[in-house]
């Protein structure tokens, strides 16, 4: 189980270099990554994890990724600049949050 996890880690990352290398067309590995917790944090939120901690949703994590990818892919398409993309990020996890509580107090 140990070794089966392991090669899935590893192909997972391999992945996850090549399409870093085909987004940003370089190999700069002191630039791949930078930056993505928010990401991070809001294709989770999006996905109805709350912050306060509680039970994940894998699929709704992978819905709230590919959300927030479209989101910032057409935001790209249209070039607004990044930090128009951040604070549409940051803006979409208050909505989510707020959601979440409306959710959590009825």
């Amino acid at each position: 189980m140990l070794i089966t996890v392991y090669v899935l880690c590893s192909v997972l990352a391999s992945i996850a270099g090549l399409l870093a290398v085909a987004r940003i067309q370089s190999s700069d590995a002191s630039a791949v990554g930078l930056l993505i917790e928010l990401s991070a944090i809001t294709a989770v939120v999006v996905g109805g994890t709350p912050l306060t901690g509680g039970r994940v949703r894998v699929l709704g994590t992978v819905a709230g990724a590919l959300l927030m990818q479209l989101v910032v892919a057409t935001m790209i398409k249209h070039n607004l600049p990044s930090s128009s993309t951040e604070m549409v990020q940051a803006a979409i996890i208050l909505i989510a949050v707020y959601a979440a509580r409306e959710r959590k107090s009825r």
